[in-house]
């Protein structure tokens, strides 16, 4: 058990944002992806989330992480998890408070800072996060984290801590060695051979996930555009989560209601909706994007809708 200051930070918020498939919150005897209470969760003080454990996949092992605080607690069986491997996963050494004051430009993103503050967008592997968006197009929560787990066991190793059992997300070797019936038959649908060809296309070394990250976000985009079942929005998602791209500004119906108070009267297009964010917010425009998404699907007025990830590409 290790100990990581984590300040300007909330666990539960972060992980409920719609980021991410592969978190579960430990209430006692019973375990739930964190997303799966994410109207109940989202009322709960800081305290009663805060005696909560989550458990989550970190490349290939598992980590155990509680929030006292502006503390965490971690815990794994693979010493590679170390502090330094935490903080910068949840962006711990970002300065959120810099980052929340350049984006701070109207009175709609000031009243989502204000409920969601502590949200970071988390630093995940690319590889996982592009798969999993490929997988999350067209598509609702619940069925996104049913395939993912169920790809998980299918090609993933068994991986557990302190009782807690998974599996390791696939690598693009094991999905390139699949066939498109073998997808099929784990409920992916037409995405199947979608995964399949990008996992053939990081095998083959026509698409280099170690330059993506060094390019900027246009190129990034360009890139993932170019994989087969990437649109605009999973190209976004996964520039934004997997590649530290925070001019990304993913878009789909949830944004398009957000988006509503800058175009009250006017139409709107996802390119012109787009275009003025990254004007509107600035270089941290998928942060205003992260706050604005998750301060719309827990507003009073939204609790019980339909959890969407990505209805509309």
């Amino acid at each position: 058990m290790f100990e990581v200051p984590a300040p300007e930070f909330s666990l539960q918020t972060s992980l409920s944002s719609g980021q991410t498939f592969r978190w579960f919150v430990v209430d006692g005897p019973s375990t739930r992806p964190v997303s799966a209470g994410l109207a109940r969760d989202s009322a709960l003080s800081q305290e009663e989330t805060g005696r909560r454990w989550y458990y989550g996949f970190l490349g290939q092992s598992v980590v155990k992480v509680q929030q006292e605080g502006d503390r965490l607690w971690c815990q794994s069986a693979d010493p590679a998890i170390t502090p330094n491997r935490i903080r910068h996963y949840f962006a711990l050494d970002l300065q959120l408070n810099d980052v929340l004051s350049s984006i701070n430009v109207d009175m709609q993103i000031y009243q989502a800072i204000r409920q969601c503050r502590g949200l970071r967008v988390l630093r995940q592997d690319g590889w996982e996060t592009l798969a999993s968006f490929i997988c999350a197009s067209f598509n609702n929560i619940k069925r996104i984290e049913g395939m993912i787990d169920r790809l998980c066991q299918a090609y993933g190793q068994p991986v557990g801590l302190n009782g807690f059992r998974g599996f390791s997300f696939p690598t693009p070797e094991a999905m390139a060695r699949t066939s498109e019936r073998q997808l099929r038959a784990l409920g992916l649908g037409y995405r199947a051979p979608y995964l399949r060809a990008t996992a053939r296309l990081v095998v083959d070394g026509k698409l280099r996930i170690d330059q993506i990250q060094q390019v900027d976000y246009d190129a990034a985009k360009q890139a993932l555009l170019a994989c087969d079942g990437v649109g605009d929005k999973v190209a976004d998602c996964v520039a934004l989560f997997g590649f530290e791209k925070y001019e990304a500004f993913p878009i789909d119906v949830w944004m398009e209601r957000a988006m509503r108070y800058y175009f009250r009267h006017r139409r709107m297009t996802r390119k012109l909706l787009h275009d003025y964010a990254r004007r509107h917010f600035g270089p941290y425009a998928g942060y205003a994007q992260q706050y604005l998404y998750h301060y719309v699907r827990t507003a009073r007025g939204n609790r019980g809708q339909p959890l969407l990830s990505s209805e509309h590409e």
